[in-house]
């Protein structure tokens, strides 16, 4: 699969494209903020890639597993748990059908895979990132959302030649909806780069 040939250059890719939008340890700061604390929760990122959010939790006392499709992903994400030395545990599967028992996490982060997923595949991680989250517990997502202004211009050009039909399908979804029909309440968003990215938090009641 294509994610298993771009894995070994994936986390030099983005940063570079990062470096547009102020540098990818201040985005990813962005989302790891709406999950503290962290020191002995644990914390579940699905379409995890190669592992990064999960480091930066583990390093914050979190018990973090990794999920990913992509066996060339997670080869990467094993390496970079392994020289971190910190506590990253990466699982194969489908983020739609998670090998863990209900009310297992107390973090599901959701990181720039859901626009990949494609409409069933993005409804069925949600799902299932409720199923997995313990009573009280969190979803974070950052992802796409419709840019305003000049950015609405320099987005749609962007997907035009990064991003496929899934992701422009995802900046369609009535995700609040979405969420809300699956049981999350309590909704927190952020807004970055005149709308073009969000952080969307939700908690499980």
């Amino acid at each position: 699969m294509v994610f298993d040939l771009l894995a070994p250059l994936y986390d030099l890719g983005v940063w570079l494209l990062t470096l547009f939008l102020g540098g990818e340890e201040g985005l990813r700061e962005k989302v790891i903020a709406e999950v503290l604390p962290l020191e002995g929760k644990t914390v579940l990122e699905i379409f995890a890639g190669t592992a990064t959010l999960s480091l930066m939790a583990a390093k914050r006392g979190a018990r973090a597993t990794s999920v990913d499709i992509s066996r060339g992903m997670l080869k990467v994400a094993c390496e970079k748990a392994f020289k971190s030395g910190a506590p990253v545990y990466p699982v194969r599967a489908d983020a739609a059908a998670l090998p863990f028992g209900s009310g297992s996490f107390d973090r599901v982060i959701a990181s720039m895979g859901l626009h990949e997923a494609g409409p069933d595949a993005a409804d069925g991680a949600l799902k299932e990132a409720y199923r997995v989250l313990k009573k009280g517990g969190r979803l974070v997502i950052f992802d796409y959302s419709r840019a305003e202004g000049a950015a609405r211009i320099i987005q749609e050009v962007f997907f035009a030649f990064a991003e496929g039909e899934h992701a422009r399908g995802w900046m369609d979804t009535d995700i609040d909806g979405l969420l809300s029909g699956i049981g999350f309440k309590d909704f927190r968003r952020k807004f970055l780069f005149h709308r073009a990215l969000q952080v969307l938090t939700v908690e499980k009641r």
